[in-house]
């Protein structure tokens, strides 16, 4: 056999391996994800939002964590997204997916960042709206604005639906779970941030 055709034997083979184990990463995340518990389900009837805006939906990840990416049901893949924000809540409608519902009493915080799994961006350029998809995990989900004056009535927006148990909470810098919160009168400083 050629050497030049056993090369190119070779390197396709690599690159089939390399596609099998990312495949294999990603069913395990997936299936990891899964146990997270099922997400809020869309009221019937749809809540009426106060505001519609395209946005581009980057990911979602572990709070405070950009780098761990969270496969939830509907916020798996990256795409331009229609997010309707009501008094209800948030609603992430994804095409080719069933809307996710982000119940306001779950939303933990709104805020800017420029980083998370996969993109870096100009500082602020990216929205991070953190929720509960369960009663004891915080994730991030990120989007970028398509038009830069919606950026402040989405957060506007997000900010005034934040219930009032989880106003004293900040996005950056909160735990991971709920068991790890601490009261704001407590001394004793969050697992997190201890030396």
């Amino acid at each position: 056999m050629d050497g030049r055709i056993l090369a190119a034997v070779l390197v396709a083979l690599v690159l089939l391996g390399i596609l099998a184990l990312m495949a294999f990463a990603w069913r395990r995340r997936v299936a990891r994800d899964a146990q997270v518990g099922p997400l809020a389900e869309l009221p019937d009837p749809r809540p009426v939002p106060s505001l519609t805006v395209e946005v581009l939906y980057v990911a979602t990840s572990k709070h405070d964590q950009p780098l761990e990416r969270l496969a939830l049901q509907g916020l798996r893949y990256r795409s331009r997204v229609t997010l309707e924000l009501g008094a209800a809540g948030v609603v992430v409608d994804v095409p080719g997916e069933r809307p996710t519902f982000i119940p306001a009493t779950s939303i933990v915080g709104v805020d800017q960042t420029n980083l998370t799994i996969d993109r870096v961006v100009e500082p602020g350029g990216l929205i991070r709206l953190s929720w509960r998809p369960v009663p004891t995990v915080i994730a991030d989900s990120t989007f970028r604005v398509l038009e830069q004056a919606d950026r402040a009535r989405i957060i506007d927006t997000v900010t005034s639906l934040i219930p009032a148990a989880d106003a004293g909470l900040r996005p950056t810098g909160t735990p991971d779970t709920v068991a790890d919160i601490t009261s704001a009168d407590d001394s004793t400083p969050p697992p997190h941030e201890r030396a």
